[in-house]
């Protein structure tokens, strides 16, 4: 997945030398929550992990079941959207 685009190698002379390297397509995509308890002083995490990347209807879905689980006013910052 990160590997250079270039680099060196070796190859007998007047032959193009052939790099062969393994690329996976599989991926995880990670949202996440961090709750503070106001009473309790506690910290808590949320999270989910889909196969896919992201959509608006993931993301929604993610805030309803947040919503549900934490009950009163809360303070949001979305960050990296």
């Amino acid at each position: 997945m990160l590997q250079p685009t270039v680099r060196r190698t070796w190859a007998p002379r007047g032959q193009t030398p052939i790099l062969k390297s393994y690329d996976r397509h599989d991926r995880l995509t990670a949202v996440s929550a961090v709750t503070v308890s106001p009473q309790r002083r506690r910290l808590g995490l949320v999270f989910d992990l889909l196969d896919h990347n992201l959509a608006t209807e993931d993301f929604e879905l993610f805030v309803e079941r947040l919503l549900r689980k934490i009950r009163g006013p809360i303070t949001m910052v979305i960050d990296r959207l």
